[in-house]
């Protein structure tokens, strides 16, 4: 009764606003609404949407200036946490035992993360990147724990990145093929000769087609030789699209993520996966010697450089040289101080070393932002969450090998871990930590099935 009385108080709402706006308004509103009620009953949904923001957000502001006040991923969050909170009245939050110190462990890195700001030399940036990994690096983490209850959910999930990154790969082809045509760089090319998503940056649309293309040489390595022919054409479209993209961080990640990943997970399927790795090598030297100049000279001319302001000025350097000397300052300031060393300059801090001081500013590499920020604690803190996570994936581990989810899951979670020491920080780095978590609670439901199988 109490539903039937909301609906129709809903609907004469709806009818009420359509008249003092627009007809248009009484059809769009009902739609938003049971679109919004989906998302909330599927938050699995929402955190794929959520993994996408980065990519997208850029082409929607572009679209309708009222995102950059809307935060499409500020709502994508607020909308998987309705979805978590439902799930708790309804049946609980049950959380495997063996699952639970890693969370805690994520979380109390949060919480070391958020008293750096106490110290920090940048307030603005270190508030700004606790509040954001706090927000939505834990919540892409923890929602994986919550809603991957079966090896279904976690296949339905893959299906659901499936779909989003042939999408992306289809509106990459598409402004390729419109350049070949046209050859109109001012309107395809949004940086500088690379192509991407509208909006986006080229290395973020390539990290998410360096996950796909790892998980597709562990599906060569997998199915039948009959099934290879199409699986290495797929495999070559979307090497052609992170070529497109002039991105080489992702490219060296794939190769060395399937690699590091043969040798942890796959050792029985060890030489397939060289020889696959050796495939894709071979294509993307191909693409690379086909391909216009205009679109590959990123990829030939490593020596290209940047401008950057530093301590010693205003400099031209290469983008591989800029990540060393990133490096190289980092690890000079940790061990600058005893204080450094253990407590490292606080959140944001990094930004502190260049006369900007206070900017979004990192050292483009997981462990050295770690340890320039954080210092030996934050260090302790990351070594311990990788120790326990390698040791929870790989109890995952029957027969010497993953079941075929598990193991696109696992693959791609290596690759982006590869691809985190290149590019990014801690919160442009949120694929990882969910794809970490896939990877953990996919290959724990799968533990759980062999057992009570076995049982």
């Amino acid at each position: 009764m109490l539903l039937l009385i909301t609906f129709s108080i809903t609907q004469i709402l709806f009818f009420l606003i359509g008249i003092n706006t627009s007809p248009l308004v009484m059809i769009i509103l009902p739609i938003g609404v049971i679109i919004f009620w989906w998302l909330i009953n599927n938050p699995s949904i929402s955190l794929m949407f959520l993994s996408l923001t980065a990519i997208i957000k850029g082409y929607f502001i572009n679209y309708n200036p009222i995102f950059e006040i809307l935060d499409i991923t500020v709502v994508a969050t607020i909308i998987i946490w309705l979805g978590l909170i439902k799930i708790l009245i309804q049946d609980g939050w049950n959380i495997p035992k063996n699952l639970k110190e890693i969370i805690y462990i994520f979380i109390f890195f949060g919480f070391v993360l958020g008293l750096s700001y106490l110290y920090t030399p940048s307030p603005e940036y270190g508030l700004m990147k606790i509040i954001r990994f706090n927000t939505f690096a834990l919540t892409m983490f923890l929602t994986p724990f919550l809603v991957i209850k079966s090896p279904e959910d976690s296949k339905r999930l893959l299906n659901y990145f499936y779909f989003l990154l042939a999408i992306i790969v289809g509106i990459m082809l598409f402004q390729f093929i419109y350049f070949l045509k046209w050859g109109n760089f001012a309107i395809v090319l949004a940086y500088w000769n690379r192509i991407s998503i509208p909006g986006a940056n080229p290395i973020q649309v390539s990290r998410y087609l360096a996950i796909g293309a790892a998980m597709l040489i562990v599906l060569l390595i997998r199915k039948k030789p009959t099934d290879s022919i199409s699986y290495i054409l797929i495999l070559s479209i979307i090497l052609l699209t992170i070529i497109l993209s002039g991105s080489r961080g992702p490219l060296v990640s794939i190769i060395l993520g399937s690699i590091i990943y043969a040798m942890l997970y796959e050792r029985n399927h060890y030489m397939k996966i060289i020889l696959y790795a050796s495939i894709a090598i071979g294509t993307i030297i191909l693409i690379l010697l086909l391909l216009p100049e205009n679109l590959t000279q990123r990829f030939f001319d490593i020596s290209q450089g940047s401008v950057i302001i530093t301590q010693q000025g205003v400099k031209r350097v290469s983008t591989i040289a800029t990540r060393f000397e990133f490096w190289s300052m980092s690890l000079k300031s940790w061990i600058s101080s005893i204080v450094n060393f253990v407590f490292g300059l606080g959140s944001g801090g990094f930004s502190s070393l260049f006369i900007w001081r206070d900017w979004r500013w990192y050292p483009h590499n997981i462990f050295f932002e770690i340890i320039v920020e954080l210092g030996f604690i934050g260090l302790t803190l990351l070594s311990l969450f990788i120790a326990k996570t390698y040791k929870l994936i790989s109890q995952g581990l029957n027969r010497g090998s993953f079941t075929d989810h598990s193991a696109l899951w696992v693959a791609g979670t290596t690759v982006m871990f590869i691809a985190a020491q290149f590019s990014g920080d801690i919160n442009d780095n949120r694929i990882l930590w969910m794809f970490l978590a896939i990877s953990i609670a996919s290959t724990n439901v799968d533990k759980l099935l062999v057992l009570d199988t076995d049982s």
